[in-house]
């Protein structure tokens, strides 16, 4: 008997978390870019964006798109926050050129930040936090 109770919520967590996968709606927000910055080795203008990502671990691939089309897919890192941010933004680095390259993207409400694979990699000189409103 107890194992059979075992099972069935074993089961319905199951059937939980594939629903939730289904869905995919925690996994999209809105990015509001107030100059132009680099992803994935091209600018992007300033301007409204949808970012969506795929993976809840550690990694996730991230996809920028304009009204039109996907203008960016680069590799991201979901890092936790200790507390949740009061509103959405994006953060910069810059280079020695004084290029700036999206550094990661964060939501207001959300314990998560999506840090860009590519400006881990590139070599800094300040790094900048933007808000912005949606």
């Amino acid at each position: 008997m107890k194992n059979t109770k075992f099972g069935a919520a074993l089961l319905a967590f199951s059937l939980l978390l594939a629903a939730n996968a289904i869905a995919g709606n925690s996994n999209k927000g809105t990015l509001n870019v107030g100059e132009t910055v680099i992803v994935g080795g091209k600018p992007l203008p300033a301007g409204k964006y949808q970012v969506a990502w795929a993976g809840n671990g550690p990694t996730a691939e991230l996809s920028i798109s304009d009204v039109r089309e996907r203008v960016a897919k680069v590799p991201a890192q979901i890092l936790p926050l200790k507390k949740a941010e009061a509103g959405s933004g994006y953060s910069t680095n810059t280079d020695q050129a004084g290029n700036k390259a999206l550094s990661g993207v964060f939501f207001g409400g959300k314990k998560y930040e999506l840090s860009i694979g590519e400006a881990s990699a590139a070599t800094t000189t300040s790094s900048d936090k933007t808000p912005a409103s949606n």
